[in-house]
């Protein structure tokens, strides 16, 4: 179950990026199942049991089917110990655009109360609730500095920024996410060693090779 913060001053929601068409993956990525769910279940699992104020989870391609499913998951969610009061979903009206227009929509989308964003990837399988916890506790320590997961010698998603960054965050539109943003204020960057966040899945290869690691 969710654990809301106790900063009262210190609010952070999630937006779990899940726009893309997954052209590498040939199908509808989100929805692919791992471990007996789809993709996006696993993954807004973990940011359930994670110390978010909310979460929102940003679509695009495919979005009728996929909501359709975010709605069971929500129900799902609701019936085990997992559950969070404040899943809410938008469109990116931009998505084609890429990662930056998707983030950027869901940046705009955050109430006036949130002073932190947590920009998540939903294929980013391994990345657990006590990844997501050790980056909000860094942040919450340093409310002034961007947590950046640090993997394959980069920073990279995921990430928390606070709110003097939201005004760049909403202006982004194109494929390159955030990285002009983290690239721009290295200086200002607390990095995590999150290996954990190397492993994506970008193509049914990925996915039956991770598959084949899960314990049965």
């Amino acid at each position: 179950m969710a654990i809301t913060t106790n900063n009262k001053r210190y609010r952070i929601e999630a937006l779990l990026l899940a726009a893309g068409q997954s052209k590498r993956f040939e199908g509808n990525k989100q929805l692919a199942i791992i471990n007996k769910k789809p993709m996006l279940a696993h993954t807004l699992s973990v940011f359930a049991q994670s110390e978010f104020d909310a979460i929102t989870v940003v679509l695009g391609a495919n979005a009728t089917a996929i909501k359709a499913a975010l709605d069971k998951i929500n129900v799902d969610l609701a019936n085990t110990n997992e559950v969070h009061s404040n899943i809410n979903s938008i469109i990116a009206a931009n998505w084609q655009k890429g990662m930056g227009a998707s983030i950027a929509a869901g940046v705009k989308n955050l109430a006036q109360e949130i002073t932190h964003v947590f920009i998540g990837l939903n294929d980013q399988v391994e990345i657990r609730a006590k990844q997501c916890n050790l980056m909000i506790a860094e942040s919450q320590k340093y409310p002034d500095k961007i947590v950046a997961a640090f993997y394959n010698g980069k920073v990279g998603a995921p990430a928390i920024f606070p709110r003097a960054h939201f005004a760049d965050l909403a202006l982004l539109n194109d494929d390159k996410g955030a990285r002009d943003i983290l690239r721009n204020n290295m200086a200002n960057i607390i990095q995590l060693d999150l290996p954990e966040g190397a492993k994506d899945i970008d193509t049914k290869t990925d996915l039956l090779s991770y598959i084949s690691t899960m314990p049965s």
